[in-house]
């Protein structure tokens, strides 16, 4: 398929033009400052797509949903650090950044992971008993990784993946489509595979990691989205799995979630790293 590509609408196209009483009016992503229109979801601005782009954002988002990038989702699951162990966790994310934050019961007590990534700066801390210090760590090979990972999870938050000058869309294929970011320091091509109806299939990128190397280096890593659930104005991945060295035949899983609740979150961006 010839890719139209590169296709980044301007400041307010996603904007409704219709008057309004209301002093609001967002850009794309939900910028704070004031205006007068209200920003929301309307696929036509997504004409000049190529139909698999505009395939999979007419089923992930509904028209005249409020264009709030940020996203909160609650989910439990099972994480492998040597052993499978079971989480709870709730996570603030918009495509751009996120924060993840959960608990991890560790010999009779609870370990809190917090993971975090915003605008080049990130940091994994675990504590336990929420006060006791395990570890931390926040240099450049976290920060370069974490941008990976916030790539690979705007699936959660399409609102915060429209296309824009950050988010540049086209389509290898009927079934294939890509979207270039630029997430400091890194510039992820996130690969999303999706169904006929538009709905996410898997997702692989290039991460900065060593998973099972001596060095740090770009790995492919990616999950596979085992079902999906409609979220008010949203339909997204309900039920994944992720791992490094995904779609090769070293792929196996460390990750495993069910997203039990996913509302937008109006409150400002994720906390900042630790």
């Amino acid at each position: 398929m010839k890719a139209l590509g590169n296709h980044s609408p301007g400041r307010n196209a996603w904007e409704d033009t219709r008057p309004t009483a209301a002093s609001a009016g967002a850009s794309v992503r939900g910028a704070p400052h004031a205006a007068k229109r209200i920003a929301r979801f309307d696929t036509s601005a997504l004409s000049s797509c190529d139909e698999p782009v505009r395939r999979y954002f007419t089923h992930a988002i509904a028209h005249g949903a409020p264009l709030e990038p940020r996203m909160r989702l609650r989910m439990t699951g099972r994480i492998k650090i040597g052993l499978w162990l079971p989480f709870t966790a709730q996570q603030d994310c918009d495509g751009s950044s996120f924060i993840w934050r959960a608990q991890v019961p560790r010999r009779g007590r609870f370990l809190t992971v917090t993971d975090s990534y915003d605008d080049g700066r990130a940091a994994i801390d675990g504590r336990l008993l929420s006060a006791i210090r395990m570890f931390h760590s926040d240099d450049q090979n976290i920060v370069r990784s974490a941008a990976g990972r916030a790539a690979a999870e705007g699936i959660l938050a399409p609102i915060g993946l429209l296309p824009s000058p950050t988010c540049i869309w086209h389509a290898e294929s009927d079934n294939e489509i890509i979207v270039d970011l630029a997430l400091a320091p890194e510039r992820p091509g996130l690969h999303v595979t999706i169904d006929n109806d538009g709905a996410v299939q898997s997702v692989n990128l290039q991460r900065w990691g060593n998973a099972g190397e001596k060095a740090f280096g770009y790995i492919p890593f990616g999950g596979d989205i085992l079902a999906e659930k409609r979220f008010g104005d949203f339909v997204l991945p309900a039920r994944l799995r992720v791992g490094w060295w995904h779609g090769t035949e070293r792929f196996s899983p460390f990750f495993e979630a069910e997203i039990s609740s996913a509302v937008p979150n109006d409150r400002g961006r994720p906390d900042r790293p630790l």
